[in-house]
């Protein structure tokens, strides 16, 4: 919900449509529109567990007054005070409990409600609880990528199977799946979007639709809560480097990697305001770093001297104080759940895409309950040693194959090459364009075309190779975005994207001037 957009309605007036470059840097530091900032200047997106009061005119001449409030703020135990769960059986058994009671409170509808399945091991909880409570006649969905590494179809099968559920439907999704809807994505998203595996989830609901199911139920929130990434473990094992206090031999072994692989980064004065920003320091630093290197990369000038040494961390209200009596890890929940789901899979990957094709999605493990019982608990039921998510694998042990509950973290992503096939797509090259690139003022289009030629040369699946094409499809995706949301003119965007939308997005198309076709 945008705040100024029901100010604006009060108001009787309009936004206009225009860029706001720190909303664009906020994409570029974080892969996501977090809020309340968003990329368009004049909009603000309303902050996830608030709402707003709205006090009507007093008929003394005082005008609408619009507050903005916390009904629920996110807090975790503090350190030594954690419940360390002395009894795992018993703490296994409530955790059973009140995920059991989440699912079937999402169950809850007049119509069937289906499932997404990845064959991980959050959707596939998921999945043996809902056939748990309603049977096993509940249709499940899966994604499958054209890619070996990528494809997950086998494991959705497997957990299907064990758990007894009707085998999943598929939709497809290649290279020119991710062409064709990006577009629609980003018009769905209403911001520039990085991530490709956004595209094959909203061509998911689009099936969903179109099998005349309305509500599905999904995992999101699972990795968020127990620590799921790999970064974690990157950080841990970083983190041994700085046993010896004063030396910060974490920072001199990041920097002797980047210059070792000619990676451009920023000052240590950078990362120092970071971590203080965040109350020390934080597996997601780093790993948002990847993206955030694009800003050195691709930036134009004018974009350097409009941001000039603003830093999007100090802007996500970190709760430093009260964050300074959460264990380390803990810290990094709270990361996790303001900027990644908050501004990521909730919007880019979850509701945003799949309201687009009138979809709800539930998630259980986002219940209150869930969270306030994961809240309490010893950062050792997060993280084991090396072993993620480890209350929740326990748990899983019960209800799904063995492979399915101990399988590693593996992020749901899609393959970065679409917009840089050979020969690369037109409307990809009219948006990279230098004339395209000049009329944004976004990014320095010299070094948009040298990389784009000098990525090849890097070894695939490397992170300064990663680095790379993440910050190219953040520039495309950038300017695709401005093509769609600000009058049009870098591309002729080709008639297969121009996919039939539901209904009040034509009727936005025409407000803003958007094209759904061809330019």
């Amino acid at each position: 919900l945008f705040a100024s957009e029901i100010k604006g309605l009060l108001a009787s007036g309009m936004v206009p449509a225009r860029p706001d470059r720190r909303g664009i840097d906020h994409v570029f530091t974080f892969s996501a529109v977090r809020g309340p900032r968003t990329c368009f200047e004049g909009v603000q997106l309303l902050t996830p567990g608030h709402f707003l009061s709205i006090s009507p005119p007093n008929g003394n001449g005082a005008s609408v007054v619009v507050r903005e409030r916390a009904f629920w703020e996110m807090d975790l135990a503090d350190q030594g005070t954690e419940e360390r769960g002395e009894n795992p059986k018993r703490l296994v058994d409530d955790f059973e409990t009140l995920l059991l009671q989440a699912v079937e409170e999402r169950l809850r509808a007049d119509v069937p409600v289906g499932s997404y399945l990845s064959g991980r091991v959050d959707s596939s909880m998921i999945l043996a609880l809902a056939c748990k409570l309603k049977g096993p006649a509940i249709n499940t969905y899966t994604v499958r990528v054209h890619e070996p590494e990528l494809d997950e179809l086998d494991a959705a099968s497997l957990s299907a199977r064990h758990i007894g559920a009707k085998p999943p439907i598929v939709q497809d999704f290649r290279d020119e799946d991710a062409l064709a809807t990006y577009p629609k994505l980003i018009t769905a998203a209403e911001a520039p979007v990085i991530d490709t595996a956004c595209a094959a989830l909203l061509q998911l609901s689009g099936r969903v639709h179109t099998c005349g199911q309305k509500v599905v139920l999904t995992g999101e929130g699972a990795d968020e809560w127990l620590v799921g990434y790999p970064w974690y473990k990157a950080a841990k094992l970083m983190g041994y480097l700085d046993l010896i206090p004063g030396l910060g031999l974490s920072n001199v072994a990041r920097n002797v990697y980047l210059r070792v692989n000619k990676v451009p980064h920023f000052p240590n004065a950078w990362r120092r305001e970071v971590e203080n920003s965040v109350g020390g320091p934080n597996a997601w630093i780093d790993a948002y770093g990847m993206l955030a290197i694009s800003k050195l990369r691709f930036y134009s000038e004018s974009m350097h001297e409009t941001l000039g040494q603003t830093n999007p961390w100090t802007e996500l209200n970190f709760p430093v104080n009260r964050a300074k009596r959460w264990d380390p890890l803990h810290r990094g929940v709270w990361i996790a759940a303001r900027v990644l789901l908050a501004g990521h899979l909730l919007q880019a990957k979850g509701d945003r895409v799949a309201m687009h094709s009138s979809v709800e999605v539930r998630y259980p493990f986002l219940d209150e309950d869930v969270f306030d019982f994961l809240a309490k608990l010893h950062p050792r039921w997060r993280l084991r040693g090396f072993r993620d998510k480890h209350l929740l694998r326990l748990l899983a042990e019960r209800w799904v194959p063995k492979s399915v509950a101990r399988r590693h973290k593996v992020i749901f992503r899609a393959p970065l090459d679409s917009f840089h096939m050979e020969p690369e797509p037109p409307f990809v090259a009219h948006l990279l364009r230098e004339e395209s690139l000049r009329k944004t003022g976004y990014f320095d289009s010299a070094a948009v075309a040298r990389w784009r030629t000098q990525f090849r040369k890097m070894r695939p699946g490397s992170l300064p190779r990663l680095s790379v094409e993440m910050g190219l499809m953040a520039v495309a995706g950038t300017q695709l975005w401005h093509h769609l949301f600000m009058g049009g003119g870098l591309a002729d965007l080709p008639e297969w994207s121009s996919v039939p939308s539901p209904a009040g997005v034509e009727a936005r198309a025409v407000m803003t001037g958007m094209p759904l076709k061809k330019s």
